[in-house]
């Protein structure tokens, strides 16, 4: 491993940081990570990284999150991460993730047309169900959920909390799928993974910051429209 696949990884951690409190930044990382790795081996290494955040960020709004909005969600997200683990050798990854991109712009333009923005929370089985296909297959499922989170009205904190929570009990869900189905946790991702670990705090915290000097309709909206670069980078 030389120093550049180092310095990615540490810059990858940072990204993996603003992520966990809402910031779509994959869209910045994870198409460089599964270009040199592959998306098995790309999927695996970020997967360790962003488990532990999701622990920290989960202890960290321990008390902010909705537990209604987690279990309405969580039924649908672990079906389609099934149904992905099944059908995963019959889609194409480019097919998929082109699926996804369309999803997210179409959830997008709902949420910007204010009159459909409330009725968001009832699609909790579009959002789960593919969200959690996309989680598996692409690690791109981010910009799914925010848009759906977002439309129950939280303030940063509980929607972030909320977020955490729900991301952190989905993934130890995915990590006995990647570990004996996806069979890629191994000691080649999990070294490489490792690195990025210690630069996630800061990636918090930076984030922290930034939110306190944020409005809450800013902060949505920057939400959102990172989801959008995610999916027109998908589709091209």
């Amino acid at each position: 491993m030389d120093t550049l696949e180092i310095l990615l990884m540490l810059a990858v951690g940072i990204g993996i940081g603003f992520s966990l409190m809402g910031m779509s930044t994959s869209v910045l990382f994870s198409p460089i990570i599964v270009s040199i790795y592959g998306s098995r081996l790309g999927n695996g290494i970020m997967f360790i990284p962003f488990l532990i955040a999701d622990f920290y960020v989960s202890y960290l709004y321990r008390k902010n999150f909705d537990k209604k909005i987690v279990l309405k969600l969580l039924p649908f997200s672990v079906t389609g991460m099934i149904v992905a683990s099944i059908f995963a050798n019959s889609i194409s990854e480019e097919i998929f993730r082109k699926i996804i991109a369309i999803i997210i712009v179409f959830a997008s333009i709902l949420f910007f047309l204010k009159k459909y923005e409330d009725k968001l929370s009832k699609l909790s089985w579009l959002f789960g169900v593919f969200g959690g296909a996309s989680s598996y297959l692409a690690n791109v499922s981010g910009p799914i959920f925010n848009v759906y989170l977002l439309s129950y009205k939280q303030g940063e904190t509980d929607f972030i909390g909320t977020r955490a929570i729900f991301f952190t009990t989905l993934n130890i869900f995915k990590f006995f799928m990647y570990l004996f189905i996806f069979k890629n946790i191994n000691t080649f991702t999990l070294i490489r993974g490792s690195i990025a670990i210690p630069t996630i705090f800061l990636g918090v915290f930076l984030a922290k910051q930034l939110l306190k000097r944020m409005d809450q309709k800013i902060f949505s909206l920057i939400i959102v429209l990172l989801g959008l670069i995610v999916a027109i980078k998908m589709l091209l």
